[in-house]
């Protein structure tokens, strides 16, 4: 009797401790906050996508037999464990965009930045291109977005967003502008810079006719003359250099800049193909170490600073985002775990 009561009471209390157990390890659930980054809420869900998502950065850093140990995630190396640095790359690319969130809502942007509202959208996103796909509409892009994509993809927008509200912020002046032109106008320096007039015709034009538009170019630079008596070839004339070479930097027409950046002044190419269409050129001028003028890279350069002064207050309010856990780092190492040892 004696001994079923001892055994009663060990089965009480082993009832009772391991209850007190389960509270001490709560499970937290995938739409559960795990923490705040500048004010914006972070679900484990999310954590562990952004966490999961660098299991390839980190195992690129070790040699194979490394990776494949058991223990590889909490194995520390000189201090520090692989989980840790999983961890704070996740931590850094959160705190990026919930800087982002947060900023946005200061500026007024509409956007839903949280997680479990982005779920929510790309549900109904899905839903909208399936309905579009089985009616035979028109949609651009892939047919249903994973998580990962339209997060990425909603992130992605709203910092483009943010980013031209916050260059409109900066008033940058002509003097400003000037300065920094003067200082780095090597940068506006191209090797080559040539002025051509060009001339293209379909391909099926006749090759006496292309070899008759060479003649002519050799003697005529004058426009309607040339457009005039040869109705169906296009004329134009086009300024291209090292810097700037308009949409010769790749494709077709990069054959294009590469024959006119040989050319001299005053001298005409033979007939070449571009694509479907036949080309022959004169070049008019030929400059090198050409400096771009101040006027022609005022809009370009005024774009670039002011996009350079964006990023630079996107990144200080970054480094100022506060970060509160609400569980416990234990809790969160454990979460963080879990996503790097699953298949993503």
């Amino acid at each position: 009797m004696r001994k079923r009561y001892i055994n009663y009471i060990l089965c009480i209390l082993a009832v009772f401790c391991a209850a007190a157990m389960g509270c001490g390890t709560k499970t937290v659930g995938d739409s559960e906050v795990v923490m705040e980054i500048a004010g914006q809420p972070v679900v484990k869900a999310e954590y562990q996508m952004i966490a999961g998502s660098c299991q390839n950065e980190i195992k690129q850093q070790y040699d194979t037999d490394i990776v494949n140990s058991k223990d590889f995630w909490v194995t520390g190396e000189s201090g520090e464990r692989p989980l840790d640095k999983a961890m704070q790359l996740a931590r850094d690319t959160l705190a990026f965009n919930k800087t982002v969130a947060q900023l946005a809502r200061e500026k007024g942007m509409t956007a839903e930045l949280d997680y479990l509202s982005l779920t929510a959208q790309q549900e109904g996103e899905n839903a909208r291109r399936e309905e579009v796909k089985e009616s035979g509409g028109t949609f651009y892009g892939i047919t249903a977005f994973g998580i990962r994509e339209y997060y990425d993809y909603v992130y992605t927008q709203a910092e483009y967003e943010l980013t031209e509200i916050l260059k409109r912020e900066q008033d940058i002046s002509d003097e400003e502008l000037q300065a920094i032109y003067e200082q780095n106008q090597q940068e506006y320096t191209s090797d080559v810079s040539v002025d051509m007039l060009v001339a293209e015709m379909a391909a099926q034009a006749e090759d006496e006719q292309m070899a008759q538009v060479a003649e002519d170019l050799r003697e005529h630079t004058d426009l309607p003359y040339l457009t005039e008596k040869y109705p169906t070839v296009n004329f134009y004339q086009l300024t291209m250099s090292s810097l700037n070479m308009q949409e010769g930097k790749s494709g077709a027409y990069m054959q294009r800049w590469l024959t006119a950046s040989a050319m001299q002044q005053g001298e005409v190419c033979e007939p070449f193909a571009i694509g479907e269409n036949w080309i022959t050129m004169r070049c008019l001028k030929r400059s090198e170490q050409a400096v771009q003028p101040f006027e022609e890279v005022k809009g370009l350069l005024k774009d670039s600073v002011q996009s350079s002064l964006a990023y630079e207050e996107l990144q200080a309010r970054q480094k100022e985002a506060e970060i509160e856990l609400t569980i416990s780092q234990e809790q969160l190492e454990a979460i963080a775990l879990e996503a790097l040892q699953s298949t993503f």
